[in-house]
């Protein structure tokens, strides 16, 4: 199985997730902008569902997150009745209406972001709808597994052969921890309410069975104790707008 398989398989673990937890958040219908869509297969997802959906994305090797030729995510978003923007994150302002949508998604993008992240989640907080919704997943920092990884004098960073050689959008600037994320969103003027942790791929990769009931173990602890888990779930809401 190819690392780009592997990765698939990782993330349509977490886009089930993020489809139930949008269904259990939002009304049928609602309008939703995914800021740094790429692959497109969770922007696809959501308008199966009959959401109103608006990808988002640099449009730099947007194909190459998996096995799909060139053109793939564009032709797919069109089939699925979704909007596409092509537009640099780190540019602000977007060029989307202020309160035009119910939910913005960021999924595996904070960590991306080099160029004061807090002004995209600003952002953000602009294109809401008063009572919208913010939803993040980001890798956490302080994953039990990096502290480990820390204590042995090992790297928890980005790849160096990726610092030399790779794209730089798809380098991670900065991992944050649970106390981090909540001081960004709320420094934007949205209010957390609700946070948590999964690992999302506990069912996949090694086949031995030591390994996985670790990854099923830290999932398990990831649920009670954020803080411990490789991936943090944040949801916040934009209040009344500011007089």
């Amino acid at each position: 199985m190819t690392e780009q398989r592997l990765y698939r398989d990782e993330a349509e673990d977490r886009y089930a997730f993020v489809r139930q937890l949008v269904s259990e958040l939002l009304p049928a219908r609602a309008e939703i902008v995914e800021l740094g869509a790429a692959p497109g297969d969770q922007s696809i997802g959501l308008a199966r569902m009959g959401y109103r959906v608006t990808a988002v994305d640099l449009g730099a090797a947007s194909d190459a997150w998996g096995t799909q030729p060139e053109g793939a995510m564009a032709t797919g978003l069109a089939d699925a009745g979704v909007g596409l923007l092509i537009w640099d994150l780190e540019q602000t302002p977007y060029p989307l209406d202020d309160e035009s949508f119910d939910a913005v998604l960021l999924t595996e993008v904070l960590e991306h972001l080099r160029e004061y992240p807090s002004r995209s989640l600003e952002e953000a907080r602009r294109i809401l709808r008063p009572g919208g919704v913010l939803l993040i997943t980001t890798p956490n920092a302080a994953y039990v597994r990096n502290r480990v990884r820390l204590l042995l004098g090992r790297s928890v960073y980005t790849p160096m052969a990726d610092w030399l050689y790779g794209l730089p959008h798809a380098q991670h600037a900065r991992e944050y921890t649970v106390s981090e994320l909540e001081l960004l969103v709320r420094h934007a003027g949205l209010e957390p309410t609700c946070i948590t942790s999964r690992h999302f791929y506990s069912t996949g990769g090694s086949r031995r069975a030591f390994d996985r009931a670790a990854k099923t173990l830290v999932d398990q602890m990831a649920r009670v104790a954020p803080t411990l888990g490789p991936t943090l779930i944040l949801v916040a809401r934009r209040g009344a707008a500011r007089g």
